[in-house]
């Protein structure tokens, strides 16, 4: 509630300094910052080598995904740090589909 009653003073033109919060709370409740264009670059250094991913499956696709998914999950290789079974399995579906259109 803070938050909202914060952004309506912002929105309105008051000198949210005059409340004596901080700018680093203000920052933390998302007070009187604005959204972002774009996600900022991250150094080669900062990035996760994982990354999620969703997918919208329509009708047949749903079954096709989780009986392809149920027959590549197999446990996990010890060269291999991904932990998921899923995404693994998922990994060796596409493989094994770019290496039979290429």
């Amino acid at each position: 509630m803070l938050r909202l009653e914060l952004s309506d003073l912002v929105d309105v033109g008051f000198d949210i300094a005059l409340t004596g919060i901080s700018e680093d709370e203000l920052s933390k409740l998302s007070v009187g910052v604005s959204e972002l264009e774009q996600m900022p670059e991250l150094p080669d250094g900062d990035r996760s080598p994982y990354r999620d991913m969703t997918f919208i499956l329509y009708g047949d696709q749903i079954g096709i995904v989780e009986r392809a998914i149920a027959r590549a999950v197999k446990p996990r290789a010890p060269d291999n740090p991904n932990r998921s079974p899923q995404g693994n399995a998922l990994a060796a579906i596409c493989a094994e589909y770019l290496g039979r259109v290429s």
